[in-house]
């Protein structure tokens, strides 16, 4: 391996740009989807007077304002479960502002929209968060649908890591930029994830590449610049140069 080439670490990056997938494809239900295939609730209140407090019989309970025999106005949705919805409702969902909190700790907050967040953070008992847009995306196999990252938005790891870019269907998807605590930046077009097609990095050791990737290592034409200038300018497989030849 030619000396230039053990400086990348590029096997490193592309490492923490895989471990994003089990983040951002984390699944975020269709929360508080309204109570009109329930029961109606045994209720406790004036609606007219203030806050009033139901109980359902499938074991959820609600406290806040209430008409139509639905939550409205701002209230607390406790499921049977454990999550709960913390905000504004209209027509029995959460519309406007507010937070659902997932019994693992998990949590999104932000603006809802007939019972679904479109625009916000979700933050994670690890300490990693999403901040962007949100959409409905429903599954190929179980046809279930829910709230996705997507649109430009960034992923923040609790070490300080993050991404910048583009996310369609909870996933990676689009130009973006991805910065590590320690200084490397590598950004291109990102597909399912991964860094792929033409991009550049840029290293804490004032060392840079630019060209083709795949999977985020050097992958096809490219050129690879050391600190002092010298520099290798080639055909790269898997990381490294297929003419391993004296630095330019």
């Amino acid at each position: 391996m030619p000396k230039l080439m053990k400086k990348l670490g590029m096997i490193i990056v592309v490492a923490f740009l895989l471990d994003m997938t089990s983040y951002v494809t984390h699944p975020f239900p269709s929360v508080a989807q309204g109570q009109e295939e329930y029961d109606p609730p045994s209720c406790k209140g004036n609606p007219a007077a203030g806050p009033v407090k139901c109980n359902y019989s499938n074991g959820d309970n609600y406290v806040g304002g209430f008409a139509n025999g639905l939550p409205n106005g701002r209230g607390i949705y406790v499921y049977a479960a454990g999550d709960r919805y913390e905000g504004l409702f209209r027509n029995g969902r959460p519309n406007g502002q507010g937070i659902f909190i997932f019994a693992s700790d998990d949590r999104v907050e932000g603006e809802f929209r007939n019972g679904n967040i479109v625009n916000g953070r979700s933050i994670f008992k690890n300490g990693d968060r999403y901040e962007g847009p949100f959409e409905l995306v429903q599954e190929v196999d179980t046809k279930n649908i829910s709230s996705q990252p997507a649109g430009r938005g960034r992923f923040i790891f609790a070490n300080g890591d993050r991404y910048e870019g583009e996310f369609f269907a909870g996933s990676i998807f689009g130009a973006g930029v991805f910065i590590r605590t320690n200084g490397t930046r590598c950004e291109g077009q990102f597909y399912n994830n991964k860094l792929d097609g033409k991009g550049s990095c840029s290293y804490p050791n004032r060392s840079r590449y630019e060209g083709e990737l795949r999977g985020g290592v050097p992958h096809g034409r490219g050129i690879f610049v050391q600190s002092n200038g010298q520099r290798y300018q080639g055909v790269f497989r898997d990381g490294q140069p297929v003419d391993p030849k004296k630095p330019q």
